[in-house]
């Protein structure tokens, strides 16, 4: 309420309560105006705490839970000793072009996206290259694609864009410095979204990071002020100054219809992952007014040369399968009555290997399975004794084409409803793919973001080195089918020349 409100109210109750003409306040010029508003203010500066809450519900939570009482953790110099994890999301607006199923090029706007990363607490720097998410909401899996990549030491990017360039003196740490290559952390902060409370999260940030998780009081984010001041920076430096950012809010005069300046100028997804990781990489090598002008870089230098090395994954665990694993137990299915050889099922696909198919004494066995959420063309056994068992693969096409846990629910929820339609002739991720760009012409909203997702999985994998195992089996299985199409072609040719001889044979005569 405004003094000028409260104060006619006051002038209110002193005519109720009597007091005559010739008394304060009414024998003053302003009625007890400005006295009035003393006495408010001075109220305002004894209960900051209730006066902040008139600006809004960050300023009464920044004034209840900072700035008061003694600072409950102690200053940290050592780097990867504590960092910090969070999300956010990108204020623009970008495109991916596909082909058409008439072959044709498609622009396809995508729905805002998510930008998720590591900051260490000690330098300031940004540590490994940020997870761009095309999800809706980024889940349990991409917390961990986040990790893996702040983890696995970086190379530069080959850029398209012309005038992007990184500076000389930019860089992720893992980049720059060789012996920190494979560095992990200690401690990592972050907040209470479901994603980070995930069980597969949690358990892998224990047993195969092995740092302590530090959940965050809810709704308090200045208790992980550093990532919330870098998303900041980050987002004012960069995507608010580009014509297709849809800005801070939706009255933003930055906002100059993002999506059609996204279409005119063709911002691309693969055009935000460069910028991302251009800015980013210039940003470590920057200097920060809180290292004393020093960038990020060159205090992990100097902490480096004074002996403060972190601590570095175990040899053993340097594995990317490992970041998006999660463990199920199965039991190994098969029937000898009935001719149907041993194999595993998860999520409505069989796996075999060469082994398996000739262990019928394993029927009924319950074993621990290994299961790679990323990519489901294969999965890892464990026998009951804990000795592993080795790598199943896929069986048909779902081999063939890289598809992540989340991709195979869809699939299989399409075509339970009967919206799509694939035989074992079929590759299942070619047929979803398909569906999204007809759903797209119908202005499906996500459409663009799903078929963006299914590129960037085949994408990653076909950049990530899997196992000479998981190599081997994945070509052998494809050798199979290609064998198996070109019988299928074979038989097919066959049945036309069939088919015509005996039109030809049996043709009637009419008069």
């Amino acid at each position: 309420m405004k003094p000028k409100y409260i104060h006619k109210k006051f002038v209110d109750r002193c005519k109720e309560a009597g007091i005559p003409r010739s008394s304060y306040p009414f024998n003053t010029d302003t009625l007890g105006y400005r006295a009035l508003c003393r006495y408010l203010e001075n109220l305002r500066d004894i209960h900051f705490g209730k006066a902040a809450s008139r600006f809004g519900h960050d300023a009464e939570q920044k004034a209840k839970n900072s700035g008061i009482g003694q600072q409950n953790y102690p200053l940290n110099i050592t780097p990867y000793q504590k960092v910090e994890f969070d999300g956010h999301r990108i204020d623009g607006i970008f495109v991916i072009t596909v082909k058409t199923l008439e072959g044709d090029d498609a622009v396809l706007t995508l729905d805002r996206l998510w930008l998720l990363s590591f900051t260490d607490r000690a330098t300031r720097n940004v540590i490994g290259r940020p997870h761009i998410c095309l999800n809706k909401e980024y889940n349990a899996s991409d917390v961990m694609i986040a990790a893996k990549k702040a983890i696995i030491p970086l190379k530069k990017k080959n850029l398209t864009i012309d005038g992007l360039s990184y500076q000389p003196t930019g860089g992720y740490p893992s980049e720059q410095f060789s012996e920190i290559e494979w560095a992990v952390w200690d401690v990592i902060y972050f907040d209470n979204a479901k994603s980070h409370l995930a069980q597969m999260v949690r358990e892998r940030l224990s047993n195969l990071i092995g740092c302590t998780t530090c959940i965050g009081a809810v709704d308090r984010p200045m208790r992980r002020s550093f990532i919330e001041r870098f998303h900041n920076t980050f987002t004012a430096s960069s995507i608010q100054r580009m014509v297709n950012t849809t800005g801070s809010h939706p009255k933003d005069p930055r906002r100059k219809d993002p999506e059609k300046m996204a279409i005119r100028y063709e911002m691309t997804f693969e055009h935000l992952e460069e910028i991302v990781d251009v800015v980013i990489s210039n940003y470590n090598g920057t200097p920060h007014g809180a290292l004393f002008y020093n960038s990020p870089l060159e205090v992990l230098e100097q902490r480096l040369k004074k002996g403060m090395k972190p601590r570095l994954l175990n040899e053993s665990k340097r594995t990317e399968f490992l970041f998006t694993q999660v463990e199920q137990p199965r039991t190994i299915r098969g029937s000898i009555s009935s001719g149907k050889r041993p194999y595993i099922e998860y999520m409505g696909v069989e796996y075999r290997n060469e082994l398996l198919v000739k262990s019928a004494h394993l029927i009924g066995t319950k074993v621990n399975v290994h299961i790679n959420v990323d990519d489901l063309r294969t999965i890892r056994v464990f026998l009951p004794d804990g000795s592993e068992f080795g790598e199943l693969v896929a069986a048909g096409k779902w081999s063939l084409t890289p598809h992540t846990l989340q991709m195979r629910k869809t699939i299989n929820l399409l075509k339970k409803n009967k919206l799509i339609h694939f035989t074992q002739w079929d590759d299942p991720i070619f047929v979803y793919h398909e569906y999204l760009i007809a759903k797209e012409t119908e202005k499906k909203k996500g459409s663009g973001n799903r078929i963006a997702k299914v590129q960037q999985v085949i994408r990653q994998a076909e950049e990530e080195s899997n196992s000479p195992n998981q190599n081997k089996l994945l070509a052998q299985e494809h050798k199979n089918l290609a064998e198996l199409d070109k019988a299928r072609e074979l038989q097919e040719k066959i049945q036309v020349q069939k088919t015509s001889t005996s039109t030809k044979r049996y043709k009637t005569i009419t008069y």
